[in-house]
C-alpha cells in the first residue's frame, strides 16, 4: 500500500499497537498505530526490519500477525473521536536519500495531525492543529 493512497480515508479511532515484555504495562514500547476506518476496516503503519516505514492492511480487531507471542501486545487508544480525527486531508511522506519511505505526517479535517517515523524506534507525534498544542 502506498502513503499517498491513505489521502481521503476517513479514521474514526487512532490506536497503538504496544509491545509489553511479561506483560509489565511500564516497559511497554510502541512499535505500531492502527487506523480504525469508518467502513471498520483498518490501516496498519508499523517500521519494517529495514527502518522503513511500513502501511498494511490491518486486521482489527485482531493484531497484526507480526505481534508474537500475543500476549505481550496490546492496543491502547491514542485518539477515539471521529469529530478530532476525520477524513485525511494531506499525506507528507518522509524519504531517506536512498528514496525509501522512513515516515509521514499525516493530517486530518479535525484539525488533529500525526507524524510517524521509522527506524530502530517507531516514534509517533500527535498535535491539535487546532490550538497550536500538542497531546
Amino acid at each position: 500500500m502506498h502513503i499517498e493512497s491513505l489521502r481521503g480515508k476517513e479514521v474514526k479511532r487512532l490506536l497503538g499497537i504496544y509491545y509489553t515484555p511479561e506483560n509489565e504495562p511500564e516497559d511497554a514500547t510502541l512499535e505500531a498505530v492502527e487506523m480504525i476506518l469508518t467502513d471498520s476496516k483498518s490501516i496498519v503503519l508499523y517500521a519494517g526490519t529495514d527502518w522503513s516505514l511500513r502501511i498494511d492492511q490491518g486486521s482489527w480487531p485482531s493484531l497484526p500477525t507480526w505481534c508474537h507471542p500475543p500476549q505481550c501486545w496490546a492496543f491502547s487508544d491514542i485518539i477515539n473521536s471521529t469529530a478530532k480525527l476525520g477524513s485525511i486531508r494531506d499525506v507528507l511522506p518522509l524519504r531517506n536519500r536512498y528514496s525509501e519511505l522512513t515516515g509521514a505526517h499525516i493530517s486530518f479535517d479535525g484539525h488533529t495531525s500525526l507524524s510517524v517515523t521509522a527506524g530502530e524506534q517507531f516514534t509517533l507525534e500527535v498535535k491539535d492543529d487546532s490550538s497550536g498544542g500538542g497531546t
